[in-house]
Order: structure tokens, then C-alpha cells, then sequence
């Protein structure tokens, strides 16, 4: 009885970790690769090696700025962002997230203590905040779909974000019994931008902030069809 009982805890041991292991290897951290150059000739693969930086934000007291760096993995076609701090004459460089979840969009919050910015750490890409070494990181929003930008008002007290809105109802919305049709229904310009259906738009939303989550959040274009901001390049 022992002997079977121990067979069972030993199945289940190994079921755990290699779940663990099978979400650890989903979730694989891109980072910072080796810059390789081969007979002084620049490659795709080492200019995609040195990063892209974006996302440029300067404390209230101009004393600090916060940055984001893109890396880039070939083989999973895919990039990940991490955000970084430094001093405005360029020393003190210091790393503040090292994560699978591309963290964006930083920004100086609550008069240059904390930096907001984006993360999908949660599943979904979320409004988050942190302090200025990279510590003590919390979830400010939680909304019903993926933020796409940010912006607080100059009180701290009012967020303006992006999200996308559906505007055209599916195939399978229009013909329930039709639940696997993959046709399209044009009726309108607009159906399509560059290599992708046009199905959602981009709308602004304004949400209360009480300094640590958001509420009364109000869609400022609803039932509208258009595009604010418009792609393909957006903005705040």
C-alpha cells in the first residue's frame, strides 16, 4: 500500500514539473544576444543583436531618465522589451525588469517616484507601476482587453488610454449557425488595413485614478467606427 502510494506522489511530482517546465520553456526570456561581427561586415542578425531603444521619458526634477530596449530572437521571430534607468548625464545605467512580458511604454508618475508602464504580465497588456530600482511592482488596471498606451493628466488624477474596440460584427455574429464560415462580408470602405481585416479600432478611454487603480472608465468615442489614434503609427 505504501509502495503505491509513493508510486502516485512520485507521478504527480513528475507531472508538476515538467508542467512547470513546459510553461517555463513557453514563456522563454529574450534578452540582450551577443553582437557578432564577422569580417567587419554589419548583418541583419548582428544589427537585430545590438537593440532598439525607444520610449524615452525624463523625471519632473530632470535628474533621471527612463528608457525601454528592444532585443530580438531570430528563430522565435519575435522581441522583447525591457525598460532602463539612468542619470541625465548619461552614468548610472541600471536594468530594471528582466522578464518575458515587454514591458513599454515608461513613463515618470507621482512626481518622478514611481514609473508606470505597460506589461503583459498578467495575460493581458495592463497599466503597472514600480519604484525607481525596478521594486515593489503592482497592477493598476484591469481591463476587459490589451492597453495600448497611456497618458495621466498633469494632477495624476485622470488616465487617458488606448484600447481597441470591435466596430464590424464577424461573419459568425451575423450567422450563429454559421459558426466555422470563414467568408467575409464587405459593405464599406476602410475593410482593410495593409496585410490584416480591419475588425477593431483603436479608441481613447479616460478613467478615474485614485493612486492605485482606475475606475469610471469611459470610452470617449463610443459607437463610433473610427480610428483615435489612427494607424498605423498611432500616438498619445
Amino acid at each position: 500500500m505504501k509502495s503505491a502510494n509513493l508510486m502516485i506522489m512520485s507521478a504527480a511530482m513528475a507531472l508538476a514539473t515538467s508542467t512547470a517546465d513546459a510553461a517555463n520553456a513557453s514563456q522563454e526570456l529574450i534578452g540582450k544576444s551577443e553582437v557578432r561581427i564577422t569580417d567587419g561586415r554589419m548583418t541583419p542578425e548582428a544589427l537585430w543583436a545590438m537593440g532598439r531603444m525607444g520610449g524615452v521619458s525624463v523625471s519632473p526634477d530632470n535628474k533621471k531618465v527612463v528608457y525601454t530596449v528592444a532585443y530580438y530572437s531570430v528563430p522565435q521571430n519575435k522581441s522583447n522589451r525591457e525598460i532602463f534607468i539612468m542619470n541625465a548625464d548619461g552614468s548610472g545605467q541600471q536594468q530594471l525588469t528582466a522578464t518575458p512580458f515587454s514591458e513599454n511604454e515608461a513613463t515618470f508618475i507621482k512626481g518622478g517616484s514611481k514609473i508606470a508602464f505597460l506589461s503583459s504580465e498578467s495575460g493581458s497588456s495592463q497599466l503597472w507601476e514600480m519604484d525607481l530600482d525596478g521594486t515593489n511592482r503592482k497592477q493598476l488596471s484591469q481591463y476587459d482587453g490589451d492597453v495600448e498606451g497611456f497618458s495621466f493628466s498633469p494632477d495624476g488624477k485622470k488616465v487617458l488610454f488606448i484600447a481597441q474596440v470591435k466596430t464590424v460584427p464577424s461573419t459568425a455574429d451575423k450567422y450563429p449557425d454559421l459558426p466555422k464560415a470563414s467568408g467575409i462580408i464587405v459593405n464599406d470602405l476602410m475593410y482593410k488595413h495593409w496585410d490584416e481585416w480591419v475588425t477593431t479600432a483603436p479608441h481613447p478611454f479616460v478613467a478615474d485614478f485614485d493612486g492605485s487603480s482606475l475606475s469610471n472608465v469611459t470610452d470617449i468615442m463610443q459607437g463610433e467606427p473610427y480610428e483615435s489614434p489612427m494607424k498605423p503609427f498611432g500616438g498619445m
